[in-house]
C-alpha cells in the first residue's frame, strides 16, 4: 500500500518498426512517453521537415476524428433509445487494439461516414426546405381569396388593376384615405395587425392621379412569384409540405434502426482516437538516420510485460531497450501511481480529488480509509439508511454493468454503509424508528456524543502530528521534527493528563506530569525553531509565535463538534418525519402515510449522504493532510485508447 516504483524506459528501434512498437506499448495502457529531445540534449530532435510531417498527419487524423464524433452525435440523437435497465444491463465490449483494427477493416470507414452525414445533410436540406414552404403557406393563406394570378393583371381589358398592402395604422388614415377616394375601386383581401391586403381597380387613363394616390398612402405592390392563382399555388405548396414531411419522417425511420453503423462509428471513434494518440507521441521521439529513440515512465511490475509485448512484436535484434531507476533531479517529473488493495484503492478518489502525493511522499490513502470509515458512519448513523445503501450498491455492483470509474464509486459507497450500520446500531436509529438496545441516544446523550467527537478529532490530529514526525524523522530533520509534530504532540498528551487528573481521576500526581510535559513540550518548539534558524534570536522568536498555533489546534477540534451535529440532526429529523406520520389517521398511514415515508426519508437520506460525503472529506482535507499532507503530484498518463465505447483489452488479456 504505497506509491508505485517506476522505471524510466529507453526504446531503440528501427524507423520502419515504430508504428508496430508504439501499438505494442499502447496495447500495454500503462507507459507514458515522455518528450525526450527536452530530457537529452545531446541527441538529434526531429529535423522541421519531419515535425511538420507529424504536424499535418495529426490535423488530418484530427479532423476526421471530428467528423466521426460529428456523425455518431447525430446518429444517436435519432437511434431509437434503450431502457435505463438494459443500458446498465448489456455489458461494454472489450477488444485489444489488433481485434480493434481488425474489426474496422471489416468495413468501409469513409462509406459508414458518408451515409451518416449524408443523411444529417439530407436532413438539414428537408429542414431548411420545410422552414421556406411553412413561409410561402402563411404568404399564400393571406392571399388565398384572391381569385386571380396577381401577375395577370393586364388581362382585364376595361379597368387597370395592382394588387398590393397598405400599412395598418392606429386610426386607419392610409386605407380610408384610398377606400374613400372616387377615382378607385378597393376590394379588401386580407387584414392583420400589419397591413392591408388589396386589388385596386381604376381607369386606366387616371392612372397618374392614383399613382400619386397610393404612393402618398404607402401602397406596396405586390411580389408575386407562382405561375397559378394563390388558392391553387396554396393547394401545391400545402400538397409539398405533406411529402416533405413524409421524406423526414421516413428518414428518422431509417436513421432509427442504425444501430449497426452506430456500433461502427464507436469503434472508428476508439481507433481514430488510438491512432492520434500514437502519431503525438511520435512528436516526443528523437529520430536518427536510421534509428529512433522512446522514453518513458513505467510502473517496475511492469517490465516484463513490455518487454514480453516488444519481443512478441519486433524480433529481439530490432529493437533495445535500457531500463533505468528514477534519479532525484527526476523526482518532481515523476508520475504517481497509487498501489492499494481493493478495500482502500475506492478511497483514492478522496486523495485525488485534494491532491495525488509527489513521487517521494507517501500515499495518505490507506492513512486516511480507517478515519473516514469513521466520519461518514457517524454522520449516517442509521441502521435502515446503512442497509439501503448496502443493498443498493450490492444489487448496481452485481447486476449492472457501469464503466470502471462508476463501479470505483460505487464499492466506495458499498464499503462505507458498514459503518453507517454500526453506528446506527450504538445510536439504536432505524429509520428514525428507536430499537429496544440503544447504546447512545440522540436526544438523551448529546453531550457525550459530542466529546466523543472531539476525541476523535484528537485521535485523528495526534495522528497526522506522528505522520508529520516520522516524516521529519526520515527527511533527516530532527529541529523540524520538534517544531512541527513531536512538541505539539506532546502539548497535547501534557493537556490530555491535566483533563484527566482534574475530571475523569482526580489526581494531583497527573495534573503535575501534564503541566510539566505541555511546558517541556512548549519550551522544545522554541529552542528546537531557534536552533533552526540562522538567527538564533528570530528564531526564538518565530518559536514562540509558533505556539500562537494552539488557537488553530483549538478550532481543528471544534470542526469534529460536525460529526456528532449531523449525525443528531439526521436522526432527529427522521424522527420527526416520523412523528408527522403518526399525526395521520390509522386508515391514512397505510396509504398517504406510507408514501409519505418513503418521500420524506429518501429526502432525509440524500441530505445525510451529501453531508457525510463533504464534511467527512473536509475533516480529512483540513485538520488531516494539513498537519502532515503536501500533494502537488502529476497523474500517470499513459499511452493508451479512449474507452469511451469498448474496454481495451492489455496484452495479457488479449
Amino acid at each position: 500500500m504505497a506509491i508505485a516504483k517506476m522505471k524510466k524506459i529507453t526504446l531503440i528501434s528501427f524507423h520502419e518498426k515504430k508504428e508496430q512498437l508504439l501499438t505494442a506499448i499502447q496495447t500495454l495502457q500503462s507507459l507514458e512517453v515522455i518528450d525526450l529531445p527536452a530530457a537529452k540534449e545531446n541527441l538529434q530532435s526531429l529535423s522541421p521537415k519531419e515535425r511538420e510531417s507529424i504536424e499535418q498527419n495529426i490535423k488530418k487524423t484530427e479532423s476526421y476524428l471530428e467528423n466521426v464524433t460529428e456523425a455518431l452525435s447525430f446518429l444517436q440523437s435519432y437511434l431509437k433509445k434503450e431502457s435505463l435497465l438494459k443500458q446498465y444491463t448489456t455489458p461494454r465490449q472489450s477488444l485489444s487494439l489488433e481485434e480493434l483494427e481488425k474489426a474496422v477493416s471489416e468495413f468501409s470507414s469513409d462509406n459508414v461516414l458518408n451515409k451518416v452525414l449524408g443523411l444529417k445533410a439530407e436532413q438539414k436540406k428537408l429542414e431548411d426546405a420545410k422552414k421556406h414552404l411553412y413561409e410561402q403557406e402563411d404568404f399564400l393563406i393571406l392571399w388565398k381569396k384572391l381569385s386571380f394570378n396577381p401577375k395577370e393583371t393586364a388581362a382585364f381589358e376595361h379597368v387597370a388593376v395592382k394588387v398590393g398592402t397598405i400599412p395598418q395604422t392606429l386610426t386607419n388614415d392610409y386605407i380610408t384615405n384610398v377606400t374613400s377616394n372616387p377615382l378607385i375601386y378597393t376590394e379588401e383581401i386580407f387584414q392583420n395587425k400589419e397591413s392591408y391586403g388589396a386589388v385596386i381597380f381604376y381607369d386606366p387613363s387616371q392612372i397618374k392621379d392614383v399613382n400619386a394616390l397610393l404612393d402618398s398612402n404607402h401602397f406596396q405592390p405586390l411580389a408575386y412569384e407562382y405561375d397559378l392563382p394563390p388558392a391553387e399555388a396554396l393547394t401545391d405548396i400545402q400538397s409539398r409540405i405533406q411529402q416533405n414531411r413524409e421524406a423526414h419522417k421516413q428518414l428518422l425511420a431509417d436513421l432509427s434502426v442504425m444501430k449497426t453503423e452506430e456500433w461502427q462509428l464507436m469503434l472508428l471513434s476508439e481507433f481514430y482516437y488510438a491512432k492520434l494518440q500514437r502519431i503525438k507521441s511520435q512528436q516526443l521521439l528523437v529520430n536518427e538516420k536510421h534509428l529512433f529513440v522512446i522514453q518513458g515512465w513505467l510502473e517496475e511490475d511492469k517490465v516484463k510485460e513490455i518487454k514480453q509485448a516488444l519481443t512478441e512484436t519486433v524480433p529481439e535484434n530490432e529493437y533495445a531497450l535500457t531500463v533505468d531507476d528514477a534519479e532525484e533531479s527526476d523526482v518532481s517529473v515523476i508520475p504517481t501511481v497509487l498501489k492499494n488493495n481493493k478495500w482502500v484503492t475506492p478511497f483514492e478518489n478522496i486523495t485525488s480529488m485534494y491532491s495525488l502525493p509527489k513521487y517521494d511522499e507517501i500515499d495518505p490513502t490507506p492513512l486516511l480509509t480507517p478515519f473516514y470509515l469513521l466520519f461518514f458512519g457517524m454522520m449516517i448513523a442509521d441502521v435502515g439508511y446503512g442497509l439501503l445503501l448496502l443493498i443498493g450498491t450490492f444489487l448496481a455492483l452485481k447486476f449492472l454493468n457501469f464503466n470502471k470509474g462508476m463501479r470505483n464509486n460505487l464499492l466506495f459507497f458499498h464499503i462505507l454503509s458498514y459503518p453507517s450500520i454500526l453506528w446506527g446500531l450504538v445510536y439504536g436509529s432505524f429509520f428514525g424508528i428507536e430499537l429496544p438496545f440503544v447504546l447512545l441516544s440522540t436526544s438523551n446523550d448529546a453531550n457525550t456524543i459530542l466529546l466523543i467527537s472531539v476525541v476523535f478529532g484528537i485521535v485523528q490530529i495526534m495522528f497526522g502530528l506522528g505522520i508529520k514526525a516520522y516524516l521529519s524523522l526520515r527527511d533527516k530533520n530532527p529541529l523540524g521534527a520538534i517544531s512541527d509534530s513531536i512538541g505539539w504532540l506532546g502539548i497535547f498528551v501534557g493537556l490530555i493528563f491535566i483533563l484527566f487528573g482534574k475530571m475523569l481521576f482526580p489526581s494531583q500526581v497527573l495534573v503535575t506530569v501534564g503541566a510539566a510535559v505541555a511546558i517541556t513540550s512548549a519550551v522544545a518548539i522554541v529552542l528546537a525553531t531557534a536552533m533552526a534558524s540562522d538567527n538564533k534570536a528570530l528564531g526564538a522568536g518565530a518559536g514562540l509565535y509558533n505556539l500562537y498555533g494552539i488557537t488553530g489546534y483549538i478550532g481543528d477540534m471544534v470542526s469534529y463538534t460536525r460529526l456528532m451535529a449531523l449525525g443528531v440532526s439526521g436522526g432527529s429529523i427522521a424522527v420527526a418525519f416520523n412523528m408527522i406520520i403518526d399525526f395521520l389517521p390509522v386508515w391514512a398511514r397505510f396509504t398517504i402515510g406510507a408514501v409519505l415515508f418513503v418521500l420524506l426519508h429518501t429526502i432525509n437520506f440524500g441530505l445525510s449522504m451529501l453531508s457525510a460525503y463533504v464534511h467527512g472529506a473536509r475533516l480529512v482535507f483540513v485538520e488531516f493532510f494539513g498537519k502532515f499532507y503536501e500533494g502537488g503530484g502529476k497523474a500517470l498518463e499513459p499511452l493508451k485508447t479512449e474507452e469511451k465505447y469498448i474496454y481495451l483489452k492489455n496484452k495479457k488479456e488479449a
